[in-house]
C-alpha cells in the first residue's frame, strides 16, 4: 500500500496508532482523547481532510516473553500514522521499539510522529526512532501549555494542514470561549445553587443532571482557571467556588461513589489554590480541609490502593501549604510528616514510578523547610540531605534529566541556607558551589529558560554574601562576574525592582567590606 499525502486516508482502519510505555498510560489516554475530540476546521472539505478518529491505543501490558500480538501487528498495519510517546520509560521499552520498527517497515518514515511526554530527547527518544542517524522532530508535551500546543501540532500533521492555520483558529476559539464563559460564570453559579437543592432531593431522577453539573464544575476549575489566570481574572471563580462548595456540602460522603469523591476533592484542591493565590487563607483552609475529609473517605475505602493513597497525600500537602503560607509552621508539621509517610508508601508500591520518586523527594525537602522555619536546624539538614540523596540517585541513572537536576539544586540551596544559619560556613559554601555548577549546566542546556539564570544569579549572590560576611573574603573576580550577571538579569526583567534593590544592596556591601 503506497503512502499518500499527510492527510488521513480512508483506506486505513485507524487514523493513528499510539505507541507508548505502560507507565505513560495516563498521558497516552489524554492524548488519545485530545486528538479524537479535536475540533476540525469548518472550512475543510470533508472528503479531503479525513478524520482524527478512530485512534488505536492498546490498553494491555505486553509481557517480556511474547512477540507482538497479531492484534497489535494488524493495528499497526492498518494505521495511517504512528504516534510515539517519548519518555525514559519508552526509550527502555522493547515493545515501543518493536512497534516503531514494524511501522517503518510497513509504511516508511513519513507518517511517524513523535511527542515528548517526559524528559528531553537525549533520555526520551527510543533507539528505533533515532537509528541510522535519524534526528526526529517532536512535540514537547511535558507542560500544560506544551500539551495543548502538542495536540495542535499532531492534528496539523495528521490533517495535512499548516500549523499556523490551526494555531490561529485555536487562538480565536479560546478568546471567544473565554468571553462566553466569563459572561456565563455567574449564571453557572446560579445553576449550582439550584443543584444544591437537587442534591438533597429527588436523587435518582436528578442523577444525569448532577453528572452534567459536575462535569461543568471540573471544566470551570481546570481549563477555565488556566484561561482566567492568564488574564488576571481568577476572581471570577469566587462566586462559582462558593456555589460549588455549597453543592458538595449538601451531599453526604457516604452517598457518593469513588468517582464523585475524586471529582469533589479535585475541585476543592483547585478552589483552595485559587484562594491561596488571592491571599485568602481562611477560604483556602476551608477548601483544603474539605478536600481532606473527602480524600480521607477515599483512603478509608481503599487503604492499599495507590490512587487513594496519592489522593489523600495531596490533601495532606495542601493543608500544610495553607498553614505554611499563614506562617503557622507548628500546625503544618504533622501534615507534612503524614505527606512524607504517604510518599514512602507509594514508593514501596512502585519504586520505579517517576511521580512517586519525585513525591518522595519533595516530601523530604518540604519537611526540611518546615523544620527550618521552626528553628530545628538539625532536623532540617537531615531531611534536605535525604532529598538530595533521592534526586542524586536518579541523576546517576539519568545524568541529563532536567527535572532531577533542578530538584538537586533546589535542595542544595536550602541545605546551604540552613548550614549558614548553623554557622557551618565551609559546608554551606561547598553546597552553594555545587548548586551553582548544576545551575550552570541547566543554563547552558536550556538558555531559553530564564528561571535557571535567575536562580544562578541568586545562588552566586548567596555565595558571595556568605563569603564576605562570614569569612571576610572578597574575591573580586567572582564579585565582578556576579555584578555583570546581575545587570544581564535586570535587562531581561527591567520592571523587577527586587533585582535592582538586591544589586544596590550588594554593591553597598562590597563598598563597606571590600574597600581594600
Amino acid at each position: 500500500m503506497k503512502d499518500g499525502g499527510l492527510g488521513v486516508n480512508s483506506n486505513y482502519r485507524y487514523a493513528a496508532f499510539i505507541s507508548y510505555a505502560h507507565s505513560d498510560e495516563a498521558v497516552a489516554k489524554r492524548i488519545h482523547n485530545g486528538l479524537e475530540t479535536y475540533p476540525l476546521p469548518k472550512d475543510m472539505d470533508a472528503s479531503a481532510r479525513g478524520k482524527l478518529t478512530p485512534i488505536f491505543r492498546d490498553v494491555t501490558e505486553l509481557t517480556a516473553h511474547h512477540s507482538l500480538t497479531e492484534k497489535i501487528r494488524d493495528a499497526v498495519k492498518t494505521s495511517r500514522f504512528l504516534i510515539v510517546l517519548c519518555s525514559p520509560a519508552a526509550k527502555n521499552s522493547h515493545w515501543v521499539n518493536e512497534e516503531i520498527k514494524l511501522f517503518r517497515k510497513l509504511h516508511g518514515e513519513g507518517a511517524i510522529l513523535a511527542a515528548i511526554v517526559d524528559g528531553d530527547p537525549e533520555i526520551a527518544f527510543p533507539a528505533a526512532l533515532t537509528e541510522d542517524g535519524r534526528e526526529p522532530l517532536a512535540a514537547n508535551m511535558t507542560t500544560r501549555e506544551g500539551f495543548r500546543f502538542g495536540i495542535t501540532q499532531l492534528a496539523a500533521s495528521m490533517l495535512g494542514v499548516g500549523l499556523d492555520r490551526l494555531v490561529r483558529r485555536d487562538s480565536q476559539r479560546r478568546r471567544k470561549r473565554l468571553q462566553f464563559i466569563t459572561a456565563g460564570a455567574l449564571a453557572f453559579a446560579g445553576l449550582m445553587g439550584a443543584m444544591t437543592w437537587t442534591a438533597m432531593d429527588a436523587r435518582d431522577a436528578a442523577e444525569t443532571s448532577r453528572s452534567e453539573a459536575e462535569n461543568m464544575v471540573e471544566y470551570m476549575l481546570t481549563d477555565l482557571k488556566g484561561e482566567l489566570d492568564k488574564v488576571g481574572r481568577l476572581s471570577i471563580l469566587n462566586a462559582v467556588g462558593d456555589r460549588v462548595t455549597d453543592y458538595y456540602d449538601a451531599i453526604p460522603l457516604s452517598d457518593m461513589d469513588d468517582d464523585r469523591l475524586v471529582r469533589q476533592a479535585r475541585a476543592r484542591h483547585l478552589l483552595g489554590q485559587v484562594a491561596l493565590s488571592q491571599g485568602n487563607s481562611q477560604k483556602a483552609n476551608e477548601e483544603f480541609n474539605g478536600a481532606y475529609k473527602v480524600t480521607g473517605e477515599i483512603y478509608r475505602r481503599a487503604p492499599d490502593d495507590p490512587d487513594a493513597i496519592f489522593a489523600h497525600s495531596q490533601s495532606e500537602y495542601w493543608v500544610s501549604k495553607a498553614y505554611i503560607e499563614a506562617e503557622q509552621y507548628e500546625k503544618a508539621l504533622p501534615h507534612r510528616l503524614a505527606y512524607d509517610n504517604f510518599s514512602e508508601a507509594l514508593y514501596k508500591i512502585d519504586p520505579n514510578n517517576r511521580l512517586w520518586i519525585l513525591e518522595r523527594g519533595w516530601a523530604k525537602d518540604n519537611l526540611g523547610t518546615n523544620y527550618y522555619k521552626i528553628g530545628s536546624y538539625r532536623e532540617a539538614s537531615k531531611y534536605y540531605l535525604e532529598a538530595i540523596e533521592i534526586f542524586t540517585e536518579q541523576l546517576d541513572l539519568y545524568p541529563d534529566d532536567e527535572e532531577y537536576l533542578y530538584e538537586v539544586t533546589s535542595s542544595r540551596r536550602n541545605l546551604a541556607i540552613v548550614q549558614s544559619a548553623e554557622g557551618k560556613i565551609e559546608e554551606a559554601i561547598e553546597n552553594y558551589r555545587a548548586q551553582i555548577q548544576s545551575l550552570k549546566r541547566l543554563v547552558k542546556k536550556y538558555p531559553q529558560n530564564s528561571l535557571y539564570f535567575k536562580e544562578l544569579v541568586g545562588a552566586q549572590w548567596w555565595l558571595q554574601t556568605t563569603k564576605i560576611r562570614q569569612l571576610n573574603i572578597c574575591d573580586m573576580t567572582e564579585i565582578n562576574a556576579l555584578i555583570t550577571d546581575f545587570n544581564s538579569l535586570i535587562k531581561l526583567d527591567n520592571e523587577n525592582d527586587v533585582w535592582k534593590s538586591d544589586l544596590l544592596r550588594f554593591k553597598n556591601m562590597i563598598s563597606d567590606n571590600c574597600s581594600n
